[in-house]
């Protein structure tokens, strides 16, 4: 079945809800909301409903909104609370038997839809994870990050694996070194509730620990490399990813909770999953402190160190073997992530900084 062309795929087994439902949540896009809008409307698999969470929207993105009058559209309004409890209060109401999710300002291609519901449906899969575009800010057009990832996966297991096989355990530090971006994922809904997935409330860099979460619970997966997002960087937005200030900061909760999913996991024993979930996180965090306000690096570095001296022992053990040849491997960055990770547990506990001042240490 050549899901380009595949109009409609209703649901067979007695299933009452939609085959999919896609959330979207809103703040201050104005405008910008009609791209992701739109492009949902205009997918050629139409079994879906279109979830939009009104998180505390100013007048105009709220003016906007309500100009659609689609049968698929669900509006939920709250106070403004957080993109993590937007997306949880809209996965209380998804009746869909999949779920994925867009920001406000990106889109996704007409055949998106179709073709990720066709991996799924295929596999049977928990989680299918689909390359994307991105879009920069001079409207150039680039495979999104993890494309070369991606494209490993593929070839390693032809798309779709399933737990307990040797592909599998093969595929898991693959997936945690996708990039934690919610749009990449199509995610059953019964495997969500099952595990009680959701994002953590308060936290920005949320994706991170939803994806550790749902990567450390599979039971089957598949893997498609036809483009089916594209995310735009864009002059003048509030994104996470051009901010430099205090939400920098949640980049080491967010670590944290995602490192600590994985120290209870039943993979923890996988050095080679350690590492690239290691790898993974501290490319975030050693971004972050690269693009910190300048006033914010010192506090940042403090409270950095004191996250690491806190990690398990076992996952500060690193053996330089097949394990750790492995997961550099995976992507260009993660030499160098790794890296990173080591200096910062060579540095001494931070509880000791007086001592190091004392002792005439350059800290």
């Amino acid at each position: 079945m050549n899901p380009l062309l595949q109009k409609d795929m209703s649901l067979s087994s007695g299933f009452s809800g939609p085959a999919l439902s896609c959330i979207i949540t809103t703040y201050a896009e104005g405008n910008l909301a009609t791209v992701a809008i739109d492009s949902i409307l205009a997918q050629s698999f139409e079994d879906f409903e279109l979830l939009i969470v009104d998180d505390g929207a100013d007048e105009y993105t709220r003016h906007v909104l309500h100009q659609y009058d689609d049968p698929r559209i669900i509006y939920i309004r709250q106070a403004n609370d957080g993109l993590s409890s937007a997306r949880n209060r809209a996965l209380g109401v998804a009746r869909g038997e999949y779920i994925c999710f867009l920001d406000a300002d990106d889109s996704r291609p007409v055949w998106a839809f179709a073709t990720m519901m066709e991996a799924a449906r295929s596999a049977d899969a928990d989680v299918v994870f689909t390359s994307g575009l991105l879009s920069e800010l001079r409207n150039e057009v680039h495979p999104f990050y993890d494309h070369d990832i991606l494209c490993k996966l593929n070839v390693m297991t032809q798309g779709v694996a399933q737990a307990g096989t040797p592909d599998f355990l093969r595929m898991l530090p693959y997936l945690a070194a996708l990039e934690p971006q919610s749009a990449n994922k199509l995610v059953k809904r019964s495997f969500l509730e099952r595990h009680k997935l959701r994002f953590p409330a308060g936290l920005f860099f949320e994706d991170l620990v939803f994806h550790m979460g749902l990567i450390l619970n599979l039971g089957k997966v598949a893997t498609v490399s036809i483009p089916c997002f594209t995310y735009f960087r864009r002059y003048g937005r509030p994104q996470i990813t051009n901010g430099r200030g205090i939400t920098r900061f949640d980049a080491i909760g967010s670590a944290a909770n995602a490192l600590g999913l994985l120290q209870h996991s039943v993979y923890f024993h996988d050095q080679t999953l350690r590492l690239a979930a290691v790898g993974s996180v501290f490319k975030l965090l050693q971004w972050c402190e690269e693009s910190v306000a300048h006033n914010l690096k010192w506090p940042y570095r403090e409270a950095l160190l004191a996250m690491v001296a806190n990690l398990d022992p076992r996952l500060r053990h690193i053996e330089f073997g097949s394990h750790y040849s492995t997961a550099t491997g995976i992507a260009d960055w993660m030499p160098k992530a790794i890296d990173y990770f080591l200096t910062l547990m060579r540095r001494p506990d931070p509880s000791l900084r007086h001592v190091e001042l004392a002792a005439g240490f350059d800290f």
